[in-house]
């Protein structure tokens, strides 16, 4: 179902610009600072096509202000509303599987195959979380390689890393 509007906010922290977009369903798209406005426009047309934009505060939103807190260190959890429609069940399957990922833990690309039914799917785990339009609400930063090898992380991996240590020591950025 195509949205009619869709209410995009942008934060300015000190590592970069986060752009955001919510359809009354929940937030359905995300970029975290490495991915530029132009980036965030694309992956809007993909979410939620041909919808008119408003801007608005990220505290008039509640993915925004859950995410405006947990940048602060006020929260761990960004548990907002998700607006997954336009995905397959499978993807959904992973993202919601990942999502219920605890702060600070992590878990592999294999066993979110095996949880979500598809235990020979590892790849397609990582595919999934590759197209996260969703990050750190579905924190995707947490799901490793096997063995527990750091890999995969569209922001790169200096960023995932970074993301794992601070929730490892407990402190957020």
């Amino acid at each position: 179902m195509a949205e009619k509007s869709v209410t995009v906010w942008t934060i300015d922290h000190r590592l970069g610009t986060f752009f955001g977009a919510e359809t009354p369903r929940g937030l359905c798209a995300l970029t975290i600072p490495v991915h530029s406005g132009r980036d965030f426009a694309l992956l809007l047309d993909r979410r939620a096509p041909r919808a008119e934009p408003v801007t608005v505060a990220p505290e008039a939103t509640e993915s925004g202000r859950q995410l405006l807190a947990w940048l602060a260190g006020e929260r761990t959890t960004l548990d907002a509303p998700l607006d997954l429609s336009r995905l397959s069940e499978f993807r959904v399957a992973v993202m919601l599987a990942v999502a219920a990922i605890p702060f600070g833990q992590t878990r592999t690309y294999g066993a979110i195959a095996r949880l979500v039914g598809r235990p020979g799917a590892a790849r397609a785990v990582g595919q999934v979380m590759h197209r996260n339009p969703v990050p750190l609400f579905v924190p995707c930063h947490r799901v490793l390689g096997s063995g527990g090898s750091l890999c995969g992380f569209g922001a790169g991996l200096p960023m995932k890393q970074a993301l794992l240590e601070m929730e490892q020591g407990g402190r957020l950025l």
